[in-house]
């Protein structure tokens, strides 16, 4: 899209975009599954909620999601109090705007493991409720000299209970054959997790089934 535009980056195509106080409160409003996407064709972002969306497009991508406000709210009311959405505005703002090329560069590539992943536990229940969380893996832990795998976080919130949430994270590139790590948490509690092994868009489905599995289980133990 951008290889005839020379010096052009992402982030200059929403120099004119801005999040606003009014978008914020409409992904409070949304609740568990509500993001913030930013539209490369529009050149804006927009609230809406992460069951609308085509996991596989590599024209939007989300930079901000419900249980991102809450944590970052309950943040900054501890910090500022009265005073905590005034700030937390152009906190976010200011932060998706500077991340905006490198979350776009994290999108380049082929993705069909994490696609799948995404598309799958959707279709089981789970709606994408944070931004996408990409980090370095060191191969030795506390060595920022050993090599590293690129990964990233993704997390689900359980549209029948919603206090019910999955952490998924995954390789972005398949073929390191890198360990995922699936996590179950119900708030801050810690239910269940595992590793997994998810080298192609094949094995994903087994995963996200053992994920439902794990859930209905939990809750015939706790809600009965």
């Amino acid at each position: 899209m951008f290889e005839n535009v020379p010096n052009v980056t992402v982030s200059d195509w929403f120099a004119s975009a801005e999040i606003t106080s009014r978008m914020l409160r409409t992904l409070n409003n949304i609740g568990p599954g509500g993001v913030i996407i930013a539209d490369l064709h529009r050149r804006d972002y927009y609230a809406t909620h992460s069951r609308t969306l085509n996991h596989a497009s590599q024209t939007s991508f989300i930079v901000y999601g419900y249980h991102d406000l809450a944590s970052d709210l309950e943040e900054y009311t501890e910090e500022y109090g009265h005073r905590a959405w005034e700030e937390l505005v152009p906190a976010v703002y200011c932060t998706v705007w500077e991340c905006l090329d490198e979350m776009a560069e994290d999108l380049a590539g082929p993705r069909w493991v994490l696609t799948r992943m995404r598309q799958t536990m959707h279709e089981l229940g789970f709606d994408l409720t944070s931004a996408p969380y990409y980090y370095d893996r060191y191969a030795s832990s506390g060595d920022c000299a050993s090599s590293t795998t690129r990964m990233v976080r993704d997390r689900y919130a359980y549209r029948a209970h919603p206090t019910l949430t999955v952490t998924v994270k995954s390789p972005v590139d398949e073929k390191t054959g890198a360990l995922s790590l699936i996590r179950i948490s119900d708030g801050d509690r810690h239910v269940t997790g595992w590793p997994a092994r998810m080298r192609t868009q094949f094995t994903t489905g087994p995963n996200a089934h053992r994920v439902r599995r794990a859930i209905e289980a939990y809750l015939r133990r706790t809600r009965t």
